[in-house]
């Protein structure tokens, strides 16, 4: 299609490479889509599942002066991406001295921090450490430089809990794994505040950030209100796909939530947000598939146990409702990256069930780009149904749709 997405080769060797989050945007592969379809007259740019801030930070890097307008349910998405697009503040080596001082010279009594099952998922010398960084962070008094370092600190709390890496869900590492970990927390924070910081000294972005259930969200945006946006939504329910939530738990539990917009039930337990987002746990009379969506469902979930249908057509409940606002609001393109997802052996099409959804809702099709998933941390296969290995998700789709009549 005349456009190379593939980048092989990209390393996160850029300020997203600073943080650890699950499923991110592929960073030069939105810049190369963004740069042709932002256009001159494009003031504004949403993503609704904004995740670590990708998109946005890409789209501020085009058109600097952009107005950003971005939304997670999950408080450390909505963090990361505040601090990709605050920056620092101008006395942040200041700070980060003092903070690398304190530590170094610690002489406070350690006040140790306590959450839920926290024995089982640190060990406890590697508590007294995060205990002690956190209450040197906590004492940082420029909010942005704090939120900067919890930033940091997020990354460090996955690194040396007793999670295993290999997978974004929470499963306890073998016990003589654990015993080896050496515990380097102090040091490799303070060699990563130093050694990140140059990719957060900027001015900041022209931004409006929010931390919403998505279906509460956009119904609070106007008509033709955004002139594009540019998202990766969910491919399914987060419990059966990707679990942000539970992936971002133990991190919650350790930040200062006077530096998170938090209401508290995200930490109640470490499935919560999985469970609110889209497709989640919601009474199945609240939303439903109206008789034609289901039509269209139909053709892709043949094959699919009841059960399973079920939870598909729950998922897709919240999907179109969702694209359909995103159609009413946004004015002029709509950039979705897309997987298709397979269930009992059977794939589902995300990529034609929004093409057709966005068509019913007044969009064409301007282009679509494939390109091939790489350094994955899901295996090729998972699951086996009826004795034939699954196959994960290994392309994804860049879907393009304008507005009839725009132009």
């Amino acid at each position: 299609m005349g456009m190379d997405i593939a980048f092989k080769e990209y390393r996160k060797n850029d300020i997203h490479g600073t943080i650890l989050y699950p499923a991110t945007m592929i960073a030069p592969m939105q810049h190369c889509v963004l740069r042709k379809y932002l256009v001159k007259n494009c003031v504004s740019v949403l993503d609704p599942f904004c995740g670590s801030g990708t998109a946005l930070h890409v789209a501020q890097e085009i058109v600097p002066n952009i107005h950003l307008v971005g939304n997670d349910i999950n408080p450390l998405a909505h963090l990361i991406t505040k601090v990709k697009l605050e920056g620092v503040s101008t006395r942040i080596k200041k700070d980060i001295e003092n903070v690398i001082q304190k530590l170094n010279n610690f002489h406070e009594e350690v006040s140790l921090h306590n959450f839920i099952r926290i024995d089982k998922w640190f060990r406890s010398d590697i508590i007294v450490s995060l205990s002690k960084i956190r209450q040197v962070i906590i004492n940082v008094k420029n909010k942005r430089n704090r939120r900067y370092f919890w930033y940091i600190f997020s990354n460090l709390v996955r690194k040396y809990s007793n999670s295993r890496s290999s997978t974004f869900k929470l499963h306890i590492k073998q016990t003589e794994k654990i015993e080896m970990m050496c515990n380097e927390v102090v040091a490799d924070f303070c060699a990563r505040i130093r050694s990140d910081v140059e990719y957060f000294i900027h001015k900041p972005a022209n931004f409006s950030l929010h931390k919403m259930d998505i279906l509460n969200f956009l119904p609070s945006l106007k008509d033709n209100s955004i002139d594009l946006t540019v998202t990766s939504p969910p491919y399914g329910d987060n419990a059966t796909t990707v679990t942000y939530g539970e992936f971002s738990w133990l991190a919650l539990n350790w930040i200062d939530p006077r530096d998170l917009e938090m209401e508290g039930w995200e930490i109640s337990n470490s499935h919560i947000i999985d469970s609110k987002s889209l497709g989640g746990s919601r009474k199945e009379k609240d939303i439903v598939c109206s008789p034609e969506q289901l039509m269209l469902l139909n053709e892709f979930t043949i094959g699919i146990t009841k059960e399973k249908r079920k939870k598909v057509e729950h998922f897709f409940a919240d999907y179109f409702l969702v694209l359909s606002h995103i159609a009413r609001i946004t004015s002029k393109y709509i950039i979705l990256t897309l997987g298709n997802r397979t269930v009992d052996g059977v794939k589902i099409s995300l990529l034609e069930i929004s093409q057709r959804h966005l068509k019913n809702n007044g969009y064409d099709i301007e282009a679509i780009y494939e390109r091939e998933i790489v350094n994955k941390r899901i295996p090729k296969t998972t699951s086996c149904v009826n004795g034939k290995c699954v196959l994960s998700m290994n392309d994804e789709y860049i879907l393009i749709a304008k507005k009839r009549n725009v132009f």
